[in-house]
C-alpha cells in the first residue's frame, strides 16, 4: 500500500509535538497497517492507519512500565487511498493538529511535565526567565518590558519576543557574528532550550529563530546545541507557512468526531 497520506499526516504533526517536548516519531508495531508514536515522558500520541477498515486514528495513552498501553481514540477518519486525495489527507492532518494543539490537551502535557520535573527534583525556567537572561546581551529589554507592562498590564511573551527580541537577535547575528555578545546570546538560547519549559522553548524556536532572516540563521545555526538543532531542523521548514489552514471536513468520511471536551 502507498502510505503517502500517512507520511503527510505525521509530517504535519511533528513540529507541533516537538514544540511540546515530545520525541521525534517512532514506528509502532500494529497488525494491519502502520503506526507512528510520539512520546513525552509517559504520555504518548499515536497516528494509526488500519488497511482493512481504511481508517486513520489519532490516539493517546499513558505508558506504564510492564503493562500494555490502553490507547484512546481522539479523532477518527475514513480514508481510502484508491479514492481519496491529498486534499482529504490534509484535512485529516489539520483535524489531528487542532486536537493536539487544543488548550486542554496542551495543558495536560504541561502538567504532566511539571509533575515529572518535581519528581526528579528539577525546575523549569519560564519565558520571563528567558527574557531576563537575554538582558545580559540586550540591556534595553528591561525598559521595553516595563513599557509592555504599562501598556498591556502584562508581557505578551510570544508577541514581545517576535516584535522586540527577534530583530535584535537578527541584527547581532548578521552584523556581529563571532563577537562576544553573539557567543553569549547563542549560549543563552542553547542553555534555555535545554532547561526551559514548553512555553519558553516555543518562543525560542518559533517567535525568535523562525523570525530571523536566512543570513542570521546561517550564522546562528553553527552555534546551535544538539537539543535545539534537533527540533529546529523541523520547525525552520515551516517558516512563513500556515501551519493550520482552514480545513473542510466531508461528513461522509467522519466516523467519530474529535473529542471536543478534550480540546
Amino acid at each position: 500500500m502507498d502510505f503517502k497520506a500517512f507520511d503527510l499526516i505525521v509530517e504535519k504533526l511533528t513540529p507541533a509535538l516537538l514544540a511540546q517536548e515530545f520525541d521525534a516519531p517512532k514506528p509502532y508495531e500494529v497488525e494491519n497497517g502502520k503506526a507512528m508514536v510520539f512520546l513525552s515522558g509517559n504520555l504518548a500520541y499515536g497516528v494509526f492507519y488500519d488497511v482493512k477498515t481504511k481508517r486513520f486514528d489519532l490516539k493517546s495513552t499513558t505508558m506504564e512500565e510492564g503493562k500494555d498501553p490502553k490507547w484512546r481514540s481522539l479523532s477518527t477518519f475514513m480514508f481510502n487511498p484508491e479514492e481519496d486525495t491529498t486534499s482529504d489527507a490534509e484535512s485529516i492532518a489539520n483535524d489531528f493538529l487542532e486536537t493536539v494543539e487544543g488548550p486542554k490537551r496542551v495543558e495536560l502535557v504541561r502538567q504532566n511535565k511539571k509533575r515529572a520535573k518535581k519528581e526528579d527534583g528539577t525546575l523549569d525556567a519560564d519565558p520571563q526567565f528567558l527574557f531576563n537572561r537575554l538582558m545580559a546581551v540586550f540591556p534595553e529589554l528591561r525598559e521595553e518590558m516595563a513599557e509592555e507592562r504599562i501598556h498591556y498590564g502584562r508581557i505578551r511573551f510570544f508577541t514581545f519576543a517576535k516584535e522586540k527580541i527577534a530583530p535584535k537577535v537578527e541584527n547581532l547575528a548578521v552584523n556581529y557574528p563571532g563577537s562576544d555578545p553573539f557567543e553569549k546570546m547563542c549560549g543563552i538560547l542553547n542553555d534555555m532550550y535545554a532547561n526551559a519549559d514548553m512555553d519558553a522553548r516555543s518562543i525560542i524556536t518559533i517567535a525568535i529563530l523562525n523570525e530571523v532572516n536566512d543570513t542570521a540563521f546561517a550564522n546562528i545555526k553553527e552555534k546551535l546545541g544538539e537539543d535545539l538543532a534537533k527540533i529546529y531542523k523541523y520547525s525552520r521548514g515551516f517558516r512563513g507557512k500556515k501551519v493550520k489552514p482552514e480545513k473542510i471536513k466531508k461528513a461522509k468520511k467522519v466516523v467519530a468526531r474529535s473529542l471536543n471536551e478534550m480540546k
